[in-house]
């Protein structure tokens, strides 16, 4: 699956801006601001309908105009594909060949994307709810019903957390409406749980081996955190019974897999905590090899990966191992301010995009 043509139309800063006859091996690259990562970013909204940089998809409409559209080809297996996203004030409207498409979920991951950003740190880095995103992205890539239970479970723990503040005001009220919902957030749960503790441990499958070229006496593996990890259903309807005391008193559901969180355990510790940022970037980028090996062996797709900002992260040993071991059949996109960072022979046989100022302001 390649992208062979992109169009923008008040993406970011681009008002206008189109490219086409995109190779296997893409470098953009410019001053940092002119415009690089947003390339990359609409690739990766065309993919998900959501952007990377913000919880709020508007970000990415050009300021005064009131819509966004990046339109897409795709070459898959001897076809083209024709991709329309827009987005407005009043919500988002999707094509494939000109085909409207009623349901988000109908557009979504028709070309799968891995993104490595110095701004995914914050896997690493923050709280527990953006470890949870990632999982999220990730397994939605791969499977189209994890959403849909994933929908139905936090459909299930609104209504239940707004049921434990009814009762928090009104002790009398009847508990049996918090039966029903419990033994639905189980079933969910159950299989929400197991679906996150399968695709990490594919993961580990392949982290330690990566990162180990880079840190050759270091160790690293990932550690999946959930309360109802190991446990049947039944198991999970009486854990979720157990708890319904402290649940009543805070009026709010504290037992479920929207508690879940992972651990990135370097050489045993937890590298949110201990490890250096040089570190730290190096286990993401662990991480999105990790990704990248899971789909390409595991699931038997080809994603598009992502490359920002790359040869500012890294040293130029770790920058020719990751070029040089990337699998020949994926499409790159690589972003830089500097081509000669990249060697002459991978240039030669790429297609080089060079933006400028000029470029940010008016294509």
């Amino acid at each position: 699956m390649y992208v062979r043509k992109l169009e923008l139309t008040n993406f970011r800063n681009y008002s206008k801006y189109k490219v086409d006859e995109l190779e296997s091996m893409n470098i953009i690259i410019g001053e940092n601001g002119v415009g690089k990562t947003s390339i990359l970013e609409s690739i990766y909204v065309c993919s998900l309908a959501r952007t990377f940089k913000s919880n709020d998809d508007y970000v990415i409409v050009k300021n005064n105009t009131d819509y966004s559209k990046i339109k897409i080809e795709l070459d898959y297996q001897d076809k083209t594909k024709k991709l329309d996203f827009t987005l407005t004030s009043i919500g988002k409207k999707t094509k494939i060949n000109n085909n409207l498409k009623k349901r988000i979920s109908d557009f979504i991951c028709q070309y799968k994307v891995i993104l490595f950003s110095p701004d995914e740190l914050r896997i690493i880095k923050e709280s527990p709810n953006t470890r949870r995103n990632y999982l999220n992205i990730a397994l939605a890539q791969i499977n189209k019903s994890y959403i849909n239970v994933l929908n139905k479970y936090n459909v299930l723990i609104k209504n239940k957390n707004d049921y434990l503040k009814k009762v928090y005001i009104n002790s009398n009220m009847d508990l049996t409406y918090l039966d029903v919902l419990d033994s639905k957030i189980a079933e969910y749960g159950f299989e929400i749980c197991k679906l996150r503790a399968e695709y990490i441990e594919k993961l580990n499958k392949y982290i330690k081996r990566i990162f180990y070229k880079f840190r050759r006496n270091d160790t690293l593996y990932i550690k999946y955190n959930s309360q109802f990890l190991g446990k049947s259903v039944s198991e999970i309807v009486m854990l979720l019974k157990r708890n319904r005391s402290n649940e009543l008193n805070l009026g709010l559901t504290k037992t479920g897999i929207h508690r879940d969180d992972i651990e990135f355990l370097h050489n045993e510790v937890n590298a949110k905590d201990f490890s250096s940022q040089g570190i730290q970037k190096l286990i993401l980028l662990s991480l999105k090899l990790a990704e990248l090996e899971v789909l390409i062996n595991d699931y038997y797709e080809e994603p598009i990966l992502l490359l920002d900002d790359l040869f500012s992260e890294l040293d130029s040993v770790n920058q020719n191992s990751i070029l040089n071991n990337l699998n020949k059949n994926i499409q790159v996109f690589i972003t830089t301010t500097d081509i000669n960072n990249i060697k002459p022979s991978m240039v030669k046989k790429a297609k080089v995009i060079e933006l400028s100022r000029r470029d940010d302001s008016n294509e």
